[in-house]
């Protein structure tokens, strides 16, 4: 009685605290399962586990409930081999994912013969969890027509979708900066926009584990979305390998449908050129095997990539040839160091380099914004341990460091008339750069991370309370940034306001005319970085506690305590927050065939740098922006800047013009912008979960229902209590405080649908579904900038109150279908094996808003009068549809592969494979132009003529008063609106800035495997 009441007590402290690990590892799996006789669990049943991605044998005994349980097993197939006295032994053949529970039943009899009887277990670990979870081995990966990276794997998994910006990454709704990617266990995100470092060699990698939903383990952090947990191989007692070459050519992808652009104020096709005919070449190889049988296992591989792209200068037909020298290696050591322990080095390095860059989303005019030369080296080390101290006792240690780097990127030269960058905003520019390139080549930007994990399992058997696999574990992660953020090298720019640059025939800028009104704009930096270090230590807690064969719980809660310094030293947040993730299982015929699931859970993201930074005066720019005054000048752009720097230091430089009617713009960082109370915390997300599995076969199906509420907003609040500040300069502001607020709202439902079926052993047929709805009032992130502040509610609040200002309706993530079916079939012969592969895409279209901008200032009197803003907003944004209202075109894509492997040498194999994307030549929409014209564009013209038969400017519209604004009369939709803008060649698919979907493309990869 007394252990049941601990016992008890236990599991209510856990409960409290709520919810889920598995027992699984980041780099390694689980197996169990239940051995009985004549349908009774079976005690003290003995169970060898052997595979070749384990260094010797596991053992051990079934317990009184007749379970057992291995955990920290290496992925890969293992024989489970199950012996009692007198009964006939049984052997079973198990996958065990990374990442995943396994489970390998057996049914033992009396022995009539002396023979085993081996058998290939087939229930999928998909429906062994409450987790939403896909895992996809490396043969299935390349057998199919993907790429096979990490970001497209995952696309295979339901809930993940490429609709973030600019093609990027989204999972169960969250933004897309807000997943985990992780390679052998530890993170690989980059620090501010949170992309995955692409730290991996292709044929490296052994299999990728996705996670959308469900509970997911808390063992995982620092995430709102999913998690993507990639292992790579780690060589064996036989020696193995590969060597392949991939080539791609722009002239193997047809020709992309036209987009659009302005000529004569009219919408014109544009005439799209051939693609270049020039063979790109991708080289891989890998080789593992062993140095010791058993004992210590290597394994190592390389990629070289060489791309060189031809682009357009902006606004020209002139070319240049933008060039990638992409290198990555990875060495790693697997050794067993005493029997049950073992020890896992490994290192990866992807060192990139680039020629010709333009930083400028605008584009570059001519070479003299470009970049010459910039790269970004980038390491990764880990080491790993795991110990089995016992039958039921289980320990885990890691650690790992992460270095990246930007080097050379923008300008070299502190010389005024050299370095300083000019933009063209003039008669036909839109901000294309010139004269320097953006940023200054001059201070190189670390961004780096380390983690470090210590972990236990132990497993306990009950008689009445069933089995429990506790699991207690630490972790902690860094990540450091060190930037001083120059925005050219000379820190200052030019912006071209009334006249646009002259170009020579080969479209060189040659002269520009400088006139008054243009603008100089100065972007200091106050304070040298010092580097930024923000913390999370976590501590979680799990029981995944089998009652009975029917009914299951996960028990668990995840600790994440921050700790942050930003780049100027100051602590800026110190928060911490309890995740609870609760799950429970019910088996309908206690066989594993039919499980019903439910969960909920809380994920917690990490605190983004972006965001902070905009309150740090070490390593940020200030901006200060002032009218030229100087006189008119036309001439090169060397000389019209020492025109514009004599005109500056006449009137006593930066320190001299403080006239508000010249210096227009006084931003500087950690003034006019401050954190709310000091400290900044976490976004967080709520999840429920109901689902069911059903092992079909040799295959199995899963649906799951996923509801997310997000909270804890970034937010900037401009109200009546933050009131005003003055800067060093003597210019008052209103202060700008950034914090959290839950008066935005982002909403996720979806249902997930899974599974996989093999057919006569040749055929293997998979997919994934999801009907989901993503709904709010804030998007949260720029393609740009990774994660932002929205003040759309919270800054000036007085003067938004109206009903078109910021409503909710679907956001641009939202997706409503998202389907991907898979076919492989392997085809041997007599002149070796052929494999087709097909697999079906599609994706529905997008969402975007008839949105545009309100003049306000006309109506306000009253309000500014109330309020006594120093600057209140003159224009806002006006949402003349629903949001969301609109659609892009729905994309359908049939992609094949066939793949021929020959065997020519012992166990070397010949292997080659053509890839037909998008077999039909569709050429969906996936994006364009959405800007709408109103009063306060100056190219806003009503529909009808005045009595003259001149056209009339859009007239304003008085949004308080309920003015219900008219198309024609006060706002236009752009020449472009809804069209495609911009081609959809292989360089623009790739930075997710087509306005189209990769037309039919063909891809081929041959070489050899041992």
């Amino acid at each position: 009685m007394t252990r049941t009441r601990a016992l008890f007590g236990w599991v209510a402290a856990l409960l409290l605290v709520a919810l889920s690990v598995m027992g699984q590892s980041a780099t390694t799996g689980a197996l169990s399962g239940t051995v009985k006789v004549d349908g009774a669990p079976m005690p003290g049943v003995t169970v060898t586990a052997s595979s070749p991605a384990l260094q010797g044998v596991r053992v051990t005994t079934t317990d009184s409930n007749g379970t057992y349980n291995f955990g920290l097993l290496a992925p890969g197939t293992y024989s489970v081999k199950f012996e009692m006295e007198s009964m006939a032994p049984r052997t079973v053949q198990s996958l065990v994912g990374v990442g995943q529970i396994a489970r390998a039943d057996a049914a033992l009899h009396l022995s009539t013969v002396s023979e085993a009887i081996t058998v290939t277990a087939v229930a999928p670990a998909a429906v062994e969890t409450q987790q939403v979870q896909a895992n996809y081995q490396q043969h299935l990966i390349q057998e199919l027509p993907v790429t096979r990276t990490l970001l497209a794997t995952a696309a295979l998994a339901p809930g993940v979708n490429a609709n973030g910006p600019r093609g990027s990454q989204t999972i169960s709704g969250a933004y897309s900066y807000d997943n985990l990617y992780m390679v052998n266990g530890v993170s690989v995100n980059e620090n501010l926009r949170g992309q995955p470092h692409n730290l991996f060699i292709e044929d490296a990698i052994q299999e990728t584990t996705v996670f959308s939903g469900g509970a997911i383990s808390a063992e995982f952090g620092r995430f709102t979305g999913g998690v993507v947990n990639a292992i790579t191989k780690s060589g064996g007692n036989n020696f193995s390998g590969s060597l392949r070459d991939t080539a791609t050519n722009d002239k193997w992808t047809a020709k992309s449908a036209a987009p659009y652009k302005v000529t004569g104020g009219v919408a014109t096709p544009v005439v799209v050129g051939d693609p270049t005919n020039k063979i790109a070449n991708v080289y891989e190889g890998t080789l593992g095997g062993r140095i010791v049988r058993d004992r210590l296992w290597f394994f190592v591989a390389g990629r070289s990539q060489k791309n060189s792209t031809q682009r357009t200068f902006a606004r020209s037909s002139q070319a240049y040839d933008v060039g990638t020298d992409n290198k990555r290696y990875e060495g790693k050591l697997t050794a067993q160091v005493a029997p049950a322990h073992s020890l896992v080095f490994s290192y990866l390095n992807n060192d990139t380099k680039n020629t010709n860059d333009c930083q400028l989303t605008a584009g570059c005019l001519d070479p003299t914004g470009l970049d010459a030369a910039t790269s970004n080296p980038n390491k990764f080390y880990t080491a790993h341990y795991n110990g089995v101290l016992g039958s039921n006792l289980l320990v885990e240690a890691q650690y790992a460091k992460k270095k990246f780097a930007f080097v050379g990127f923008g300008g070299s030269s502190p010389v005024f008339e050299i370095g300083t960058l000019m933009r063209d905003f003039g008669e036909v520019g839109s901000g294309e750069g010139f004269n320097a390139p953006e940023f200054s080549g001059l201070f190189p930007e670390n961004r780096d991370s380390n983690e470090w994990l210590l972990k236990g399992s132990y497993y306990l058997g009950t008689k009445n309370l069933g089995t429990h696999n506790f699991v207690v574990g630490a972790n902690n992660y860094a990540e450091q940034r060190k930037s001083d953020n120059h925005q050219s090298s000379t820190d200052y720019a030019y912006w071209l306001t009334n006249y646009s640059a002259n170009r020579d025939a080969n479209g060189n800028v040659q002269t520009i005319h400088i006139a008054q009104d243009d603008y100089l704009i100065y972007y200091p930096i106050f304070q040298t970085s010092k580097g930024s270090n923000f913390k999370t230590f976590s501590t979680f807690v799990n029981d995944k506690w089998d009652l009975n064969q029917h009914v299951s719980f996960n028990l668990g809660a995840r600790w994440d305590k921050l700790n942050a310094i930003d780049s100027s030293k100051i602590k800026v947040a110190n928060e911490s927050e309890i995740s609870p993730r609760l799950g429970v299982i019910y088996d309908v015929q206690g066989n594993g065939r039919l499980r019903a699931n439910a969960s909920y859970s809380r994920y917690v993201s990490r605190l983004s740098e972006g965001i902070e930074s905009n309150t740090t005066v070490a390593g940020t720019p200030g901006v200060l922006a002032y009218y030229y005054g100087g006189p008119e000048f036309t001439g090169t752009p060397h000389d019209a800047l020492k025109v514009v720097k004599t005109w500056f230091d006449s009137l006593g430089g930066v320190k001299g013009l403080t006239d508000p009617n010249i210096r227009f713009v006084n931003n500087i960082p950690g003034a006019t912008q401050q954190l709310l109370g000091g400290k900044i915390k976490s976004p967080h997300v709520d999840e429920w979960t109901v689902g069911f599995g059903s092992q079909i076969g040799k295959g199995y199906l899963r649906a799951d229902y996923i509801h997310r509420d997000w909270k804890d907003f970034y937010a900037t609040f401009r109200n009546a209590s933050s009131g005003r500040v003055t800067d060093p300069n003597g210019i008052t502001s209103d202060l700008a405080l950034i914090g959290n607020t839950n008066l935005f709202s982002r909403t996720y439902r979806a249902l997930d649908l899974q599974g996989s079926y093999r057919i006569i052993n040749r055929i293997d047929l998979g997919g994934s579904y999801t009907f989901s709805k993503l709904h709010g009032n804030t998007e949260g992130e720029t393609g740009g900038s990774g994660p932002v502040t929205d003040g759309s509610i919270t800054s000036y609040p007085e003067f938004k109150k109206f009903a078109q200002y910021n409503p909710s309706g679907y956001l641009s993530a939202d997706q409503r279908h998202r389907l991907r079916a898979w076919a492989a079939m392997d085809m041997p012969t007599a002149f070796g094996k052929f494999n087709l592969s097909l697999l079906e895409r599609f994706d529905s279209g997008t969402p975007y808003s008839l949105v545009g901008t309100a003049v306000v200032s006309p109506y306000t009197a009253a309000i500014k009068a109330a309020t006594n803003y120093v600057k209140p907003p003159t224009t806002l944004a006006y949402y003349f549809s629903k949001r969301g209202e609109f659609r892009f075109d729905d994309v359908t894509s049939t992609d094949l592969a066939l793949n021929y492997e020959y065997p020519f040498v012992n166990a070397v194999r010949f292997f080659a494979q053509a890839q037909l994307l998008n077999a039909f030549n569709h050429q969906g929409q996936i994006g364009g132009d959405t800007s709408v014209l109103t009063n306060a564009q100056t190219n806003c013209f009503q529909t009808a003529l005045d009595a003259n038969g001149k056209q009339v400017r859009c007239a304003r519209f008085n949004p308080y008063a309920g003015d219900v604004p008219k198309e024609g009369v006060n706002y236009q939709k752009g020449p472009l609106f809804g069209r495609p803008t911009t081609a959809a060649t292989t360089a623009n698919v790739a930075a997710g800035t087509a306005s189209f979907q990769l037309p039919r493309t063909y891809r081929f990869s041959l070489g050899v495997r041992f």
